[in-house]
């Protein structure tokens, strides 16, 4: 029974070279690391080159591969003599190194800025700038430069809290580990403070079922003992104007002495139509139409009890009333001056 070939571990492929000569050591790497984990498939020199020439065809990379097979190429067969594998790579890395890697590594540090970024970010760009521009770490004055450095890359504030520290740091290795240890816990806290501040605008939260139960009892209880009172304190058809006034504001006027009318001082309810005639009879002023309604009911009233009594009236009464009307004595009266003027 034959055995299934062997399967290609599925891991990310390096990202295509263009040439960029300061990104030719990172895709070197980054070849090799794929090759040794799929080194059961890429078993000899040539499938290994072949591999890494695979991923350059773009801009430089493209024309330096196709001048490349132009010179591994056998001129009587035709076919492609690879080199081995270790010349390759000193090959590709001698024809794509920076024209002055020091100097451009250097420039790179130099124009390094944390910013935004997170320390850890800052610092393992700073250590990677370091090892292509030469500095050395092994004596005092080596980790110094390195420290002054690292100092003008980072954030003024975060270098500030590593110099008033209790410790200060002597190597560039503890100045790396302090700056992220300090630059974590900061953006830790400014997000649990702006959480909180989220929370607040929010406002309280939404509140349990219990609690809105209870709340709703209370809310039905307060709009029973309110329906008690506005039922108590309804007005009673029968009644005068001053009963339907609240028991409150009836104590407050009678402790004021006030009238429970017009709520002024100086006389009271009952006193009041007279009270008010008087101050306008005073200030000239015409009675009030509540005053010349209550005249004219009056008037009706008188109207109609006159009318009653006439009916009550016998026909002389009514004739003699006649003549009173008109302005002569009456029958009585006649009757009464003739016996007067007799008795003379």
């Amino acid at each position: 029974m034959a055995t299934a070939p062997p399967k290609e571990f599925t891991i990310n492929k390096p990202t295509p070279f263009d040439g960029d000569r300061k990104e030719v050591t990172s895709f070197i790497q980054n070849c090799q690391a794929y090759l040794q984990v799929n080194a059961h498939i890429y078993t000899t020199d040539d499938s290994r080159v072949a591999f890494i020439l695979s991923f350059m065809n773009e801009k430089e990379a493209k024309r330096w591969k196709q001048n490349f097979y132009l010179t591994i190429t056998d001129a009587t067969t035709g076919l492609l003599v690879f080199p081995a594998f270790a010349a390759f790579l000193t090959t590709v890395k001698n024809d794509f190194k920076p024209a002055n890697q020091t100097r451009d590594a250097e420039h790179q540090i130099a124009i390094l800025r944390q910013g935004k970024k997170t320390a850890e970010e800052t610092i393992t760009e700073f250590r990677l700038l370091s090892n292509q521009a030469g500095y050395a770490n092994t004596t005092s004055s080596d980790h110094l430069h390195l420290i002054g450095k690292l100092r003008s890359t980072l954030n003024t504030r975060l270098v500030k809290q590593i110099m008033l520290s209790d410790t200060v740091p002597t190597t560039i290795d503890e100045w790396a580990e302090k700056a992220i240890k300090i630059d974590n816990n900061y953006r830790q806290t400014m997000e649990v403070i702006e959480r909180l501040n989220d929370e607040r605008k929010a406002g309280p939260s939404k509140p349990s079922k219990w609690s809105t139960n209870s709340n709703n009892n209370n809310s039905n209880s307060n709009n029973n003992n309110n329906s008690w009172r506005k039922k108590k304190e309804e007005k009673d058809p029968d009644a005068m104007d001053v009963d339907a006034m609240s028991t409150q504001k009836r104590a407050y006027l009678m402790k004021k002495g006030a009238c429970f009318i017009c709520e002024e001082t100086g006389h009271r309810a009952r006193d009041h139509n007279d009270y008010v005639k008087d101050q306008d009879d005073k200030k000239g002023k015409k009675p009030e139409r509540k005053e010349v309604r209550a005249t004219q009911k009056g008037k009706q009233a008188t109207l109609k009890e006159i009318h009653a009594l006439l009916n009550g009236l016998s026909k002389e009464d009514k004739e003699a009333l006649v003549t009173m009307q008109k302005g002569g004595p009456s029958k009585d009266e006649e009757e009464e001056e003739t016996s007067e003027n007799e008795g003379f």
